[in-house]
């Protein structure tokens, strides 16, 4: 893939559930997508709307604008999930936010992504090895949280980033070990599409 796309921002993407009034976490949905996504499922958009308006658990259609949204969602984690310079980046709040709430979204993050690869892959006792003992490490993480007198300090946070850079590296290596088949690019009027969508962010204000 030649041209640039834009990582998905954590803030962007809430606003637009709570716009659509979702009863979920934009971390989790992440991580169910990528799942499906590393298991070899492929959808067209109006699969996709359907499934996230599932996970979001709302009642509210997309507009025009959220389902460009949506595409641009969409198309920029398959397209990460392939990216042969490892841009692949869960979904999570940024640095700047509660250290408790990274951990918390890291955690939602991997249940969904665990939930999402079950949803397509059912057969799991029969896992590549190597997707075997990645599913098992992200169910650990998927536990992770801080206890409510527990202190802050920074080796927490120093072992937040190493958690978040083992997560997403496992989930690109499940998507090469277990979809390599898919790794097609997407076709170009699909690319423009995503392309167009992603400015989106940069100008609609959500509230």
């Amino acid at each position: 893939m030649s041209k640039k796309v834009r990582r998905l921002d954590f803030d962007e993407v809430s606003d637009l559930f709570v716009e659509l009034r979702a009863h979920s976490s934009p971390a989790e949905i992440h991580g169910q997508l990528a799942g499906q996504l590393a298991a070899g499922k492929r959808m067209d958009y109006a699969d996709w709307f359907k499934e996230a308006r599932d996970w979001m658990d709302t009642d509210s259609s997309f507009n025009t604008e959220q389902q460009e949204i949506l595409q641009f969602v969409y198309m920029s984690t398959l397209t990460a999930l392939a990216d042969e310079q490892l841009g692949f980046y869960p979904l999570l709040p940024d640095d700047d936010s509660p250290i408790e709430d990274r951990l918390s979204c890291l955690g939602q993050w991997c249940q969904g992504f665990l939930a999402g690869f079950a949803l397509v892959e059912t057969n799991m006792t029969d896992l590549p090895e190597i997707v075997n003992d990645a599913m098992k490490d992200l169910a650990a993480i998927a536990q992770v949280g801080m206890e409510e007198d527990e202190q802050w300090d920074e080796s927490v946070d120093d072992d937040y980033i190493q958690i978040v850079e083992y997560v997403r590296l496992a989930a690109m290596n499940i998507f090469l070990e277990y979809a390599v088949d898919a790794l097609e690019q997407p076709d170009q009027d699909s690319m423009d599409e995503y392309l167009s969508a992603q400015s989106l962010f940069k100008t609609r204000q959500l509230h």
